[in-house]
C-alpha cells in the first residue's frame, strides 16, 4: 500500500512539472514580415506570403475618446495564427491599431475587422476593413 502511494505521489509530481511549461505558446520567429495598411470600407489588394512569415495589419484609429475598438471578425486560424493582441498607438497621422499574424500552413484567410463599441452586443460596426491573405509554400 505504501509503495502504491509513493508511486502515485511521484507520478503526480512529474505531471505537475511537465504541465508547468505548457501554458505558453512558443514565440514565433518569422523570417519575413509584411506590413499592410488597410483603408476603411474599401477593398484592399490581396496579400501573398510564404511559410515562416508574418503579416502586420495596420488599421486607422480609433480616436481614444470615441469609445470604439477594432475587433477581429474573421480569420482562418488553420492558416494564420494571431501573434499578439491588437495594440493601439498614437502616430503623426493619428492613432492606429495593429496586429500581426504568423503563417502556419498554405491556404487562404480572409481577415475582417470591425470597429465597434466593445460594451455593446450585436453592435453595428462604425467601420470595416478586410484583406485576403494567401500563404504558399
Amino acid at each position: 500500500m505504501r509503495s502504491a502511494l509513493h508511486f502515485l505521489c511521484g507520478a503526480a509530481a512529474i505531471i505537475a512539472l511537465a504541465g508547468a511549461g505548457c501554458d505558453s505558446t512558443p514565440a514565433r520567429q518569422p523570417r519575413h514580415t509584411l506590413t499592410v495598411e488597410l483603408p476603411t470600407d474599401r477593398e484592399a489588394p490581396p496579400v501573398e506570403m510564404g511559410l515562416v512569415s508574418a503579416v502586420t495589419v495596420v488599421l486607422p484609429g480609433p480616436d481614444p475618446a470615441s469609445g470604439l475598438a477594432w475587433e477581429i471578425a474573421s480569420n482562418n486560424t488553420t492558416v494564420l495564427e494571431q501573434m499578439a493582441p491588437l495594440t493601439t498607438a498614437a502616430g503623426p497621422a493619428g492613432p492606429t491599431t495593429s496586429v500581426s499574424f504568423y503563417s502556419l500552413r498554405p491556404g487562404k484567410s480572409v481577415l475582417r475587422f470591425f470597429l465597434v463599441r466593445p460594451a455593446e452586443t450585436e453592435a453595428i460596426p462604425a467601420a470595416k476593413c478586410e484583406v485576403t491573405v494567401r500563404v504558399s509554400e
